[in-house]
């Protein structure tokens, strides 16, 4: 029987679809000391986790680990080359949780728009502010995607609505591509000229780690809005820092450098900010557990390396 443990509060059916399979003893302990079950559990075999870290330390501390499941799409919060080192593959869930960013980019976009959030705190403490709480339409807005893969995708069909213009950044998408999407390729000092809103759709890696600075930023219309519902690392929050007051930008913010409680470094320059929700929805939680739990059985039990991705 191979040993997995879910550290994490996932959907309960990758536990049931592995323990179906009756190949696996799964082990389930949201908040879990990742490191301590593998010390005191040395034939683990696999590792299921959402955001929580994965480091040298615990890898080493796992000589039976085989496989690291990300039941997500970003896996930056994983060692992979150390991965690599010890055999041990890393895979990813891309597109469960695809839809629940894509809402929640709009919802963002809509709350702030209409000034919902302060409005209902004002309303709440029996004031009657309607003046002060004008909003805009977000519809015929143009709207610029950073980043064209399954939530860039989602959030251009999410907000066809509202009969958008749409921008999109790219390099791997083709025209044809994009033209489907009813999106127009251009370049990334284009569209973040152009835009009216900015959401980012990107991975955090060397390439695009701090690509958000302050030339970019400088380059917004006067009152345009960020949204990032990416990984937190693509921002340069000191560049926002700087330009956000001269050029009036709006910035709402779902990343962090560390998914936990305590201050938050951009607390003085988002105008809304929510703990990392973009994929805390019921249907997300269960469609990335069970891809994580079937991902598992189908390399274990047939070999199937699609999912897999530190073997480039």
């Amino acid at each position: 029987m191979k040993k997995v443990l879910i550290p994490t509060a996932l959907d309960s059916v990758a536990k049931k679809i592995l323990e179906a399979h009756g190949g696996y003893t799964v082990t389930q302990i949201p908040k879990a000391d990742i490191l301590q079950f593998a010390k005191e559990n040395p034939d683990l075999h696999a590792l299921i986790v959402r955001s929580e870290k994965v480091t040298a330390e615990i890898i080493d501390a796992a000589p039976a680990l085989k496989v690291v499941v990300r039941a997500g799409a970003g896996y930056n919060t994983i060692d992979i080359v150390h991965a690599r080192a010890k055999g041990v593959d890393v895979m990813n869930t891309p597109g469960a949780n695809s839809n629940g960013v894509a809402e929640e980019v709009v919802a963002l976009m809509l709350a702030d728009a209409r000034k919902l959030i302060p409005a209902d705190a004002s309303c709440r403490a029996g004031k009657w502010e309607k003046t002060a709480f004008m909003g805009t339409e977000i519809t015929g807005k143009t709207v610029g995607i950073v980043g064209l893969g399954y939530i860039g995708r989602l959030v251009a069909k999410r907000l066809s609505g509202f009969e958008p213009k749409l921008l999109g950044y790219d390099p791997f998408a083709t025209p044809e591509q994009a033209k489907a999407l009813g999106i127009q390729l251009v370049s990334l000092p284009e569209l973040f000229a152009q835009s009216d809103y900015v959401s980012l759709h990107l991975p955090e890696n060397a390439e695009t780690k701090g690509m958000v600075n302050r030339v970019l930023l400088g380059q917004m219309k006067e009152g345009a809005t960020l949204v990032n519902c990416a990984r937190a690392g693509i921002v340069n929050e000191a560049d926002l820092r700087a330009v956000k007051a001269e050029r009036k930008i709006r910035f709402l913010n779902d990343v962090y450098a560390k998914d936990e409680e305590g201050p938050k470094s951009v607390a003085d320059i988002a105008d809304i900010m929510v703990p990392h929700l973009g994929a805390s929805t019921r249907e997300a939680n269960y469609k990335a557990a069970e891809l994580a739990a079937k991902e598992l059985i189908d390399l274990d039990d047939k070999g199937i390396t699609a999912a897999v991705v530190n073997r480039k």
